[in-house]
């Protein structure tokens, strides 16, 4: 069915580039839409029988890659090729990589995912489920424990007094989901304008700054936050939540569209029938609470780009540097940019 659209689509379009009817925009997205079909027949080699595994690392690196390391070593045997470990603490670095194939499969937060999907590099192909069945999780608020703020109504008011922890904008539990439930909805467009002071940082640098009476709020979320409880260098920490968002999807895994059709089977075999005994379930519940892996698809970051394409509206209806006609490109640019990611999240090259 959806091969019979692709097919429909692309007759549409080169009907019209023949007949020189297509405007530039249609021409980007017949590349869009024929790339995404042919993408998986551009294989790597595997020639030096390797391949790189990204992860971001919300906690300390290399705790992050030892705590992987078992399932890493695991996937080398089914694999049968080499495994490369890679802990990015920046996740544009790891995009970065990602897109210039310097990685073949990551977990990524579903920002970074969308990113890479868009640019027609990667897709998602699996997702996280924790250890109590959850396929999401949400963005918190937290505060010290001993601190007057109640709820994000409260931060507002007061906020010209605050200073802020804000998360990398490349996160999503981090920065993208408070910025648009909590602050976006609630009547701010710019954290940065209201708060008297912001300061960016992971999740875990977030906690630390609020225990320690660095900044007055912060975001993180509710996984993170059971992570920071349960370590010995913050047992008895004060810190409270003061705002949940909405559940976001799982964090998912991706691989490089370029990777052999017959690889990436066999890829998603071995990661969604991982936990079969009591030594994987072990292995995954240190590596992030997990349970096991589901199989997914770039469907899973609808949510996500819709919030995206919201941002980059907002961020053009604050901008009064622009004079009408510039307003209006830029929109247009935004229900071109939609359009394309539309595509790219419909239609999978595997």
């Amino acid at each position: 069915m959806m091969m019979s659209y692709v097919a429909k689509a692309a007759c549409f379009f080169l009907k019209n580039l023949c007949r020189n009817r297509l405007t530039a925009f249609e021409v980007k997205l017949l590349t869009a839409l024929l790339c995404t079909i042919f993408s998986g027949t551009i294989h790597a080699s595997l020639a030096d029988g390797r391949i790189d595994f990204g992860l971001i690392s919300p906690r300390d690196p290399e705790q992050i890659r030892a705590n992987w390391q078992p399932f890493i070593d695991r996937m080398e045997k089914a694999l049968g090729v080499r495994v490369g470990l890679r802990a990015y603490e920046n996740q544009e670095a790891l995009v970065r990589d990602f897109i210039n194939a310097r990685l073949d499969a990551a977990w990524v937060g579903n920002v970074p995912a969308l990113e890479i999907v868009e640019k027609g590099v990667g897709s998602v192909f699996a997702q996280m489920v924790t250890k109590d069945g959850s396929l999401g999780y949400r963005s918190v608020l937290v505060v010290h424990g001993k601190s007057p703020l109640k709820d994000v109504q409260h931060v507002i008011a007061n906020a010209g007094k605050l200073r802020f922890g804000d998360g990398d904008p490349k996160s999503t539990s981090g920065f993208l989901v408070p910025l648009y439930f909590a602050f976006q909805k609630n009547g701010v467009a710019e954290t940065k304008k209201i708060f008297s002071s912001v300061r960016v940082g992971s999740h875990q640098e977030n906690m630390r700054r609020v225990v320690a009476g660095e900044v007055d709020v912060a975001t993180s979320n509710n996984e993170e936050l059971g992570f920071f409880l349960k370590d010995p260098k913050y047992a008895g920490a004060e810190i409270k939540v003061i705002w949940e968002s909405p559940l976001i999807p799982q964090s998912p895994l991706v691989w490089h569209n370029s990777l052999p059709p017959a690889f990436k089977k066999k890829m998603a075999t071995f990661v969604t029938a991982f936990g079969g005994d009591d030594e994987e379930k072990a292995i995954l519940l240190k590596m992030n609470g997990l349970s096991r892996f589901r199989a997914s698809s770039n469907l899973q970051l609808v949510p996500i780009a819709d919030l995206e394409m919201f941002k980059a509206r907002q961020a053009i209806a604050i901008n009064s540097s622009l004079t009408p006609e510039q307003r209006q490109e830029k929109i247009q640019q935004v229900i071109q940019r939609s359009s394309m990611v539309e595509l790219r999240l419909k239609l999978s090259p595997f």
